[in-house]
């Protein structure tokens, strides 16, 4: 079965599958983007974890500018945030994180990462979900903006 992906709008695409189109947004196409992952992995006989590829989804928050970051963290349940943290296991996006928070919250950030345990998948999964779906509505809303080389303005 083939799979085809077009781009509509800023923040819808036209998914092909075999015979059935249907529109959807940008979060639902990084999770159908997953879901292939793992299904092909499978079929091939390797391994796929799909909280890695929530985590790879999560982390896309270090390609944000500091303005964007910051507004982005201010909307973030910390909760959420340590647990991402915790599982990301990257010094660089920890600091960045850090970096961006403010004071208070800062510190108990650090104070969450020292004491807490590493959460169950599902647990874990359900929150990194949280800030990916709360990034991708952030994104569509225009409050946050993901810059790359290939970013042009009209």
């Amino acid at each position: 079965m083939q799979v085809g992906i077009k781009k509509i709008h800023e923040n819808e695409w036209l998914v092909q599958i075999g015979f059935a189109a249907l529109k959807i947004d940008r979060f639902s196409l990084a999770l159908l983007q997953i879901t292939l992952e793992h299904l092909l992995a499978l079929d091939h006989g390797q391994p796929h974890s799909t909280l890695q590829s929530y985590i790879k989804l999560g982390m896309r928050m270090k390609k944000l500018s500091q303005q964007h970051l910051q507004a982005l963290l201010r909307e973030l349940d910390s909760n959420d945030l340590v647990m991402l943290l915790l599982l990301a296991k990257d010094e660089s996006f920890t600091n960045i994180v850090l970096e961006n928070s403010g004071a208070i919250i800062t510190k108990q950030l650090i104070r969450d990462l020292q004491e807490a345990s590493l959460p169950s998948e599902d647990l874990a999964k359900q929150a990194i979900r949280r800030i990916v779906e709360k990034t991708f509505a952030l994104q569509a809303q225009g409050q946050i903006e993901f810059i790359s080389a290939e970013t042009q303005y009209i």
